[in-house]
């Protein structure tokens, strides 16, 4: 069999430089209130384009088979980042679908073209009503479909709304949630044998209540074909994709359904689940030791790769 890495990065603010006027970016752009020139842009796109190539190479000697991304703002980023001199050679292919985010940043997703057969994608409209009838929109999550040595995997990436303003966003969250499980049930009601796989940040630790009753997660091997199996429920309290108030979070994370569990001739099989702390991504000022290196604190430049560490899985097959 072949191992092969699969991964999640949320890129932080990934934008152009170009002020898009239908879009909430003017900070974005070289007279924006963050001064994002070109110069900042490319040391982005050298720094997030590197961490790709090198997520997995240990494991497998290879780079992702495929790449869910958050936080980018467009084609043109997503462009730019596979035809950069880490990725180029890679031949990674890209989707992604313009979503109706306020922000204007989206979710994507970047494949190997000559490893892995591209079948469909589709966005997810991701809406909610406010009780004074008001719409909130968020990142469209993406339902992609591939055959990996002629099986069929499911993959769904997807950024939930997050938790500021005191959590305000929590029922649309939840409402997110719902409707992915009701999408993955659709599925593997259909074929319980179907290969589905969550990738994303989903704004809350993986042992959340709501998410772990939403979206039924274990960390039980032994598990129902109606659950889908965590392995970040297993990880150490004390590690974390992101730290917020000194505390480490792990809000990037990779679900899987049964059937990756199955040891069966032609399966695709499910081996274990890493954060990519590589001490490139740390920073080291001695305040911060350890932690994701980011591109800004607040309005301050730093020049680092992102507030987030990848999250990546290796699977045979």
């Amino acid at each position: 069999m072949k191992a092969a890495a699969i991964a999640f990065y949320n890129t932080e603010n990934f934008f152009d430089i170009a002020d898009d006027p239908e879009k909430f970016d003017n900070e974005f752009s070289p007279d924006g209130t963050l001064r994002w020139t070109r110069k900042r842009y490319n040391n982005k796109l050298h720094k997030i384009s590197w961490v790709i190539s090198q997520i997995g190479l240990e494991e497998t000697g290879e780079p992702p088979l495929f790449v869910g991304l958050a936080e980018i703002e467009n084609r043109t980023v997503l462009k730019d980042l596979v035809e950069s001199e880490n990725l180029e050679k890679y031949n990674y292919e890209i989707v992604h679908f313009d979503s109706l985010d306020e922000r204007g940043i989206d979710n994507a997703l970047i494949y190997r073209k000559n490893l892995i057969d591209f079948i469909s994608a589709e966005p997810i409209r991701q809406t909610y009503e406010r009780p004074d009838g008001r719409i909130d929109y968020s990142r469209d999550a993406l339902h992609v479909k591939f055959k990996i040595n002629r099986k069929k995997l499911h993959v769904f990436v997807t950024h939930f709304p997050s938790r500021a303003n005191n959590d305000d966003k929590r029922e649309f969250r939840n409402q997110i949630m719902s409707n992915l499980r009701l999408r993955i049930d659709e599925i593997l009601d259909s074929n319980p044998l179907a290969q589905v796989a969550v990738i994303g940040d989903m704004n809350g630790n993986p042992d959340d209540f709501e998410a772990r009753a939403l979206l039924r997660t274990t960390d039980e091997l032994n598990f129902d074909n109606n659950e889908l199996y965590n392995p970040m429920l297993k990880f150490d309290k004390n590690t974390g994709s992101l730290i917020h108030d000194r505390n480490w979070i792990l809000f990037d994370q990779m679900l899987f359904s049964r059937s990756f569990f199955e040891h069966e001739e032609g399966r695709i099989q499910f081996d274990s689940a890493h954060i990519f702390q590589h001490n490139s991504v740390m920073d080291w000022d001695k305040r911060f030791m350890g932690t994701p290196f980011r591109t800004y604190a607040g309005t301050k430049y730093l020049g680092g790769y992102s507030d987030h560490f990848p999250v990546y899985a290796i699977l045979n097959y």
